[in-house]
């Protein structure tokens, strides 16, 4: 027997083999590298058309981070809690405190969380004063907003909003006042989209005019879902644009799971809807948006989980009821004077 041609053989064949698993590995480490490029090709040319369409935007970031669904409960409890405010005649009505102030505070609207930081972190002048954070970009001349957080991101909601009304002397006077509590992660953290691909489908959507500026881009939590359980937030991208037609500044949203465009935002205050009645909108709308396919089971899961959670509190009976946010005139005077910047929904 030809022990040496056999040797040949098996030789060929082994070469011959990894040669095949050299190409193949190869293959895909090439097609890997072309659905990344034309990711960012796609965002790079959509950018060039955004450009030539006169919208400047500040340096974009294709980071991606990750995020989770979460729900909380508007806090119907304050009025607990206002015997321990001093120095100011507040007051609640529906879910929020109205307050004004004994003696205005005098601050600098250029850096106004110099001297509310600590106004607000002292328990006898605002309630859960530590939870909120300052909020440049929500603030202006006329107001100064502080929000909540979920997951280190603030919420764009005034269910879980610190609002101070600022007068021409640059004097806070008074606040509005929301807390959300019983926060809660519904489902385990997802990828998220990154802001340049945030704000390219935003202008896909037709939603940025020409000659405008994108002031800003910020990852937050926006209101999805009002439950008879409380409310789900979701990681949304708002965007900040500045058009040359206006003084103020609009702002969108994109769903920073799905990258569907968040057309309004309901508040927490709004009439409740039953497990089954959210979970079936939400398949209504994900028929219309092929984008967004996952979300109806994503968001199911997160309910009945929730749902199953509230069961079992004998304390969380209790539905989240309709809001009727109306404060004493000085605040209500001061809040029809704020500017367009001011997240409303």
């Amino acid at each position: 027997m030809d022990f040496r041609r056999i040797e040949v053989i098996f030789i060929i064949v082994f070469a011959i083999l990894n040669a095949y698993l050299f190409g193949s590995y190869w293959q895909y480490q090439l097609e890997s590298g072309t659905v990344s490029s034309t990711s960012s090709s796609r965002n790079t040319t959509i950018l060039k058309e955004m450009r030539n369409d006169q919208i400047t935007y500040m340096p974009l970031s294709n980071t991606k981070s990750s995020g989770y669904y979460a729900s909380a409960k508007v806090d119907t409890s304050l009025k607990n809690d206002l015997k321990r405010l001093i120095d100011q005649d507040a007051r609640v009505s529906g879910d929020k405190i109205y307050s004004t102030l004994a003696d205005p505070v005098t601050i600098n609207v250029k850096q106004p969380q110099k001297t509310l930081n600590a106004f607000v972190k002292n328990r006898n002048n605002i309630i859960f004063g530590s939870q909120y954070t300052y909020n440049v970009n929500l603030s202006n001349s006329t107001q100064i907003v502080y929000t909540q957080m979920i997951d280190g991101r603030p919420v764009y909601s005034k269910a879980g909003q610190l609002i101070f009304y600022v007068n021409g002397a640059q004097e806070v006077t008074g606040y509005t006042q929301g807390h959300l509590a019983n926060q809660e992660q519904l489902r385990e953290e997802s990828d998220l989209i990154s802001q340049t691909r945030a704000v390219t489908w935003l202008y896909q959507y037709n939603e940025i005019p020409n000659n405008s500026k994108i002031e800003w881009a910020e990852l937050g939590y926006t209101n999805l879902l009002t439950t008879d359980n409380g409310v789900v937030y979701v990681p949304t991208w708002i965007i900040g644009i500045k058009s040359k037609s206006s003084t103020g500044i609009e702002t969108k949203r994109i769903n920073a799971f799905s990258g569907v465009l968040i057309k309004k935002d309901s508040e927490a205050s709004e009439s409740t809807k039953t497990v089954q009645q959210v979970v079936d909108s939400v398949s209504s709308s994900s028929e219309e948006a092929s984008s967004a396919s996952g979300e109806t089971a994503r968001i199911s899961t997160a309910l009945n989980s929730a749902s199953s959670n509230s069961s079992a509190d004998t304390t969380s009976g209790s539905s989240v009821t309709s809001s009727a946010s109306t404060g004493s005139s000085a605040i209500t005077s001061q809040s029809s004077s704020s500017g367009a910047n001011s997240e409303s929904e």
